[in-house]
């Protein structure tokens, strides 16, 4: 059975701070996350992903109201809507991928999947039972 200091649960925001600062701290650090990235609901589906899509709707908007007043002149951009999509999943994974790299290099382990604690001390992840002396859920 894999030991470890420390176990979080769960790879958003709070997650993978916590398990990134641990390791940095000197503790052998497990993170659990069922998704297949990190970074959460915020990085993955929510915040990052919708701020992104605002953003290039903001240089729309910009450049349909507000070009012509500070005097640059010229056709009216038009909207690609695949386009916008893989920019948005370009932050998207520019993120993530960051991430994996901070685990990567303060030696977080990813551990992939849903957990359960059956006991105190014990994190299931899949088939896996792994013990911690501490657990967070995140």
């Amino acid at each position: 059975m894999p030991t470890f200091d420390l176990i979080v649960i769960g790879a958003g925001p709070g997650g993978y701070v916590c398990a990134i600062r641990a390791a940095q701290l000197g503790l052998k650090v497990a993170c659990v996350e069922g998704r297949e990235t990190l970074g959460g609901t915020c990085l993955n589906v929510g915040c990052i992903p919708s701020k992104a899509l605002l953003h290039a709707s903001h240089m729309l908007h910009e450049t349909h109201e507000n070009f012509e007043k500070m005097g640059l002149m010229g056709a009216k951009p038009k909207v690609d809507w695949a386009k916008m999509q893989a920019y948005k999943q370009d932050v998207v994974s520019g993120n993530t991928k960051g991430i994996e790299f901070l685990f990567k290099k303060n030696k977080v382990t990813w551990l992939r999947g849903w957990a359960t604690i059956p006991a105190p001390g014990q994190v299931r992840v899949g088939d896996e039972l792994h013990e911690a002396r501490h657990i967070v859920i995140a």
